[in-house]
């Protein structure tokens, strides 16, 4: 020991503090749980859409706003049922029956506003793509985990 050596200085460190960590983000879904939650999905925004504009429709008479009624309910129920759900609930129904979550992929947090936007968007032009797409002989999805997000496990997240 050193005589001269401050009598209440701290020893040094044997080991070097650790460094926080960034929180890892759970890996994303399995095709199957993908492709029917998609499937799930899909079909709450068409059939209820359907059924908005079944009710709504005859309000304003005639059947030439019928197809704008029914678009109009379709597309509005599509965007609160994939925007909303995934920026409020982190989930839709589909995902939420296949115990999947969305999260940016960056950290795993909560999908912005407008990631939510520009993945629904993304999401409503995919269908139309597909058959172009098999023309050129593309491979791969192009929309995987497009505009930042990532659909994960929900019980990854627990951990």
């Amino acid at each position: 020991m050193n005589p001269y050596a401050h009598p209440y200085a701290h020893p040094p460190h044997p080991h070097p503090q650790p460094q926080p960590q960034p929180p890892a983000v759970p890996e994303p879904i399995g095709e199957f749980r993908r492709w029917f939650s998609a499937t799930v999905d899909g079909s709450v925004a068409l059939f209820g859409g359907l059924a908005i504009a079944v009710r709504i429709v005859p309000l304003f008479g005639g059947p030439s706003p019928f197809w704008a009624g029914v678009l109009a309910s379709v597309f509005g129920l599509s965007f609160l049922h994939h925007v909303l759900g995934p920026w409020i609930f982190r989930t839709t129904i589909g995902k939420f029956l296949f115990f999947a979550r969305v999260v940016r992929d960056a950290d795993g947090g909560r999908p912005r506003f407008w990631q939510a936007v520009r993945r629904w968007a993304y999401g409503l032009t995919w269908i139309p793509m597909q058959p172009l797409r098999s023309l050129i002989g593309a491979d791969g999805d192009p929309y995987e985990d497009a505009c930042g997000l990532r659909y994960v496990r929900a019980k990854d997240l627990r951990r």
